[in-house]
């Protein structure tokens, strides 16, 4: 395995070196691209936070068709995955809710605690995905620890458009069948879209895997109104998913062959899950967002977004008192939720039923003082509810309300500029349980120096993060980890102090990146085992100590002198460890990545993807070790007409030679189930 990474560091040194370059890979955006996630309308190369950015119209459909496939291409971010649907960013060894991710306008809140769901986010109407990678905590508050993913919606257009996209997917015989339309009227425009995935059981080299099936159904549409002196724009969508949850550690061991596993060649039923007596999770989130620009004259500007989120989540199976699951009669509909004045008795026949309601209210005013010095005050203002009306109680009934204000000045200078900002946060939670309050000051100041083919970054910033409720007044079974976690509501907050150096070296046909962080945190909270049992399963307990991450990423880019040929090659190290000096959980390893993109002509392009992870030896007391392994993944696109319109045709194979591998970040690696097989998939996308 070590010749592999030092075959592949050769190959693109040698490639560097005698062959000439010109853009950057095509699937990321230009230098000059403007950045939606900052303030002050800055573009890429300007802006003194460095942003990655991934433009998702121009990559292969069926590259983007999962929000993990799409990130996973920006530097510096890995995914903890429960198979191929279910993945989580984990941010420079940071996740769950230390990454605060941003959708429609507002903060993501869907029950982000848990590690064994998905992001809930379809990239059916997504336009583009920013990264920013270290404490984002003035801008976006609390949770912003690790980094932010900003997700920009699908734009509007002023053309009438429909368009259809079909995808086939070999490994788990999946569909997904996704039709939009988009226009504008006057001063209004529209986007409609409707999106459908239906997978069954995904299988790895050793066979199919019981229940990890997935079924997800999704609604997104937009409407806007834009004059001269105002804009408003009014968002809504709904992410309907049922997935398998497959069996836990319990239940397996020593990485066991799955083989024979009963019932792997027989998917009938699955359409509508009848008979399954797995575990399984019925999750729905509906997001209301209406964001309104103001324009007060003298270049200054007030942005005031509003924002209504409800989250509900189910988990089915093996409770005594389960009589009808197997038809789930009354399941479909998550609005009907007879019996649910019945708090914590099962009204809805689920062990978990979770419904969490937020509301948001993010005023941000631009006020320009100079030429050369820019200012924006804001506001963040939420409120939440947490209930239960499920067989059994994970985190009690609960209400949190949080309020920050901030304020970011920029300076810009004849050879760079800086970043000052300040803000002010609290917390405050009450629950059946007890109640907790938190607050806190925090600050960060950036420096961005430009020199002739190259630039260089500093940024100093300061992060907090206060417990959420699973952390402080957990208390029973979480059937996705399969393990009963007890809470501490003695936690205190997380606090953080990060510094990052990038260098970027760019020339006419070139660009080579340097970065290198350290992250400290004082009372890092984390899950530990124990040596007792409750209800049958392992305990877990949540504990807390100072902990320090550190790292770096290389990225090189490079337009070859074949003019068809592009190539990206990235090099990624993290290590954290706690105060004790014992590895942190959940840390990704080694990783290369190197991508040739062929473009053989304005219609055709090809991709290669070969990806190599190094063993994972550095582990916290409840992970495992896993080996090194290196897949090989291509890709391509067909741009054609049909009756006068649009035609793309594209494919892709992952996982090329079906190695078997047990990712470092995968949660099935403990329960003896490795990695997607190859896959092969297929798809089209027309435009009438």
């Amino acid at each position: 395995m070590k010749n592999i990474y030092l075959y592949s560091l050769l190959v693109s040194i040698f490639l560097s070196y005698n062959t000439l370059f010109s853009q950057t890979t095509p699937d990321i955006v230009e230098l000059d691209e403007i950045i939606l996630s900052l303030p002050f309308n800055q573009d890429r190369g300007k802006s003194v936070i460095k942003v990655n950015k991934i433009n998702l119209n121009s990559v292969n459909p069926i590259l983007r068709s999962y929000i993990s496939k799409s990130i996973s291409k920006l530097p510096g971010i890995s995914l903890i995955t429960t198979g191929p649907g279910i993945a989580k960013p984990s941010i420079r060894g940071l996740s769950a809710s230390r990454v605060i991710i941003y959708s429609q306008g507002v903060r993501l809140e869907n029950h982000q605690w848990g590690d064994e769901h998905g992001v809930g986010v379809s990239t059916s109407g997504i336009s583009s995905v920013e990264l920013i990678k270290g404490p984002s905590y003035v801008l976006y508050g609390s949770d912003a620890m690790g980094g932010v993913l900003y997700i920009e919606p699908e734009r509007y257009s002023t053309d009438f458009s429909i368009d259809y996209m079909g995808i086939y997917n070999s490994n788990y015989n999946g569909f997904t069948n996704n039709l939009g339309l988009k226009g504008s009227s006057g001063d209004f425009s529209y986007v409609l879209r409707g999106n459908m995935t239906d997978n069954q059981n995904f299988s790895t080299p050793d066979g199919e895997v019981d229940n990890t099936w997935l079924k997800e159904n999704d609604i997104q549409s937009g409407l806007r109104y834009r004059s001269e002196k105002f804009s408003s724009d009014l968002r809504f969508s709904l992410n309907i998913s049922e997935l398998g949850i497959p069996e836990g550690e319990e239940e397996h061991s020593d990485h066991e062959s799955h083989d024979d596993h009963e019932g792997h060649d027989d998917h009938e039923g699955h359409d509508d899950h009848e008979g399954h007596e797995g575990h399984y999770q019925e999750l729905s989130h509906m997001m209301l967002t209406w964001k309104n620009n103001f324009d007060l004259g003298n270049n200054h500007d007030l942005e005031v977004t509003l924002g209504r989120q409800f989250n509900e989540r189910k988990e089915f199976g093996g409770h005594g008192e389960e009589e009808g699951h197997d038809d789930h009669e009354g399941h479909d509909d998550h609005d009907d939720h007879e019996g649910h004045d019945d708090h914590g008795h099962g009204g809805s026949g689920a062990e978990l039923d979770m419904e969490l309601a937020t509301n948001t209210i993010d005023i941000a005013l631009t006020m320009p003082q100079s030429e050369n010095f820019n200012m924006i005050l804001g506001t963040n203002i939420l409120s939440q509810e947490n209930r239960n009306f499920g067989f059994e109680e994970l985190i009690p009934d609960a209400d949190m309300e949080d309020f920050g204000l901030y304020g970011l000045g920029q300076i810009t200078m004849k050879n760079g500029s800086a970043l000052i900002g300040v803000r002010y946060d609290t917390r405050s939670i009450t629950s059946e349980m007890g109640a907790a309050d938190f607050s806190n000051f925090n600050g960060s100041i950036g420096l961005k120096r430009n020199f002739e083919n190259s630039s260089l970054r500093l940024n100093l910033g300061s992060g907090y993060r206060a417990p959420n409720l699973i952390e402080l007044f957990a208390e029973g079974i979480h059937h996705g980890t399969f393990r009963y976690e007890r809470g501490n509501p003695n936690l205190e907050a997380e606090t953080s102090f990060q510094s990052e150096i990038s260098l970027d070296l760019m020339s006419s046909n070139s660009s080579l990146t340097f970065d290198i962080f350290l992250n400290d945190i004082s009372n890092y909270i984390y899950v530990a085992p124990s040596n007792q049992s409750v209800a049958g399963y392992k305990l877990y307990n949540f504990m807390q100590q100072d902990a320090t991450l550190y790292g770096s990423e290389i990225n090189y880019t490079k337009q070859t002198g074949i003019e068809w040929l592009t190539f990206n090659s990235s090099l990624e190290y993290i290590n954290g460890e706690s105060a004790d000096g014992d590895p942190l959980p959940f840390i990704a390893p080694l990783t290369f990545k190197q991508v040739f993109n062929l473009d053989f002509s304005e219609n055709y392009s090809l991709e290669i993807d070969f990806i190599a992870k190094a063993k994972q030896n550095r582990i916290s007391q409840f992970e495992e070790e896993t080996d090194g392994y290196s897949l090989l993944n291509l890709s391509g696109s067909w741009m054609t007409s049909f009756i006068g319109n649009d035609l793309n045709i594209f494919w892709s194979i992952d996982n090329v030679f079906d190695t078997e591998y047990y990712d470092h970040l995968s949660r099935l690696k403990e329960s003896g189930i490795a990695g997607l097989g190859r896959n092969i998939s297929v798809g089209l996308k027309y435009n009438f």
